[in-house]
């Protein structure tokens, strides 16, 4: 769900496929992170995350940001 694997110590498969742990995993990480806030969502997401690749998450962004807002309103 957050690119989590359980050999970078962010839990195991089962926890990692609920959603509501990997979630609650992810921000919890990201809430670490000082000036997150101020960040651009790509830019928070590889603070966290820390992938080989950073630029790939810009583009997932719009369809990611609308599926969010779908979820939340």
């Amino acid at each position: 769900l957050f690119q989590q694997r359980p050999s970078s110590g962010w839990g195991t498969v089962a926890e990692l496929m609920r959603p509501s742990y990997a979630a609650r995993a992810f921000y919890s990480a990201l809430n670490e992170i000082p000036g997150w806030q101020d960040m651009s969502v790509t830019a928070a997401a590889q603070s966290v995350q820390i992938s080989a690749y950073p630029d790939a998450y810009a583009q997932h962004e719009e369809r990611a940001t609308t599926v969010a807002a779908a979820l939340t309103a």
